[in-house]
């Protein structure tokens, strides 16, 4: 039996939605297509920092940094590629480490 898609409203600037558009003309294929693709491809693999950074909601970074003071450079690392791995990694790496 083929799964049901999960239906889900989102409201967009009209220039996002624009580009959007034009970039699924550009593919011939759906809006909804075009940004399942997207999606799918932004959340493929472990993006890298500047990648991250991108996304980043404002003052992300400094409220991140006021709760990891006593880290170094290394375990801050460790914890940022752990955070950007899908659940079943997580649970493959944690099931690993015990």
């Amino acid at each position: 039996m083929k799964e049901k898609p999960y239906r889900f409203v989102v409201r967009l600037p009209t220039d996002m939605k624009n580009h959007i558009a034009e970039a699924a003309r550009h593919y011939r294929r759906s809006m909804n297509s075009e940004i399942v693709a997207r999606l799918q491809q932004s959340f493929s693999g472990i993006p890298d920092d500047v990648s991250e950074r991108e996304i980043q909601p404002p003052m992300h970074y400094q409220l991140e940094q006021m709760f990891k003071r006593n880290l170094t450079t290394e375990e801050e690392q460790l914890i940022r590629t752990y955070r950007r791995l899908g659940a079943e990694k997580r649970a493959a790496l944690l099931k690993l480490l015990h």
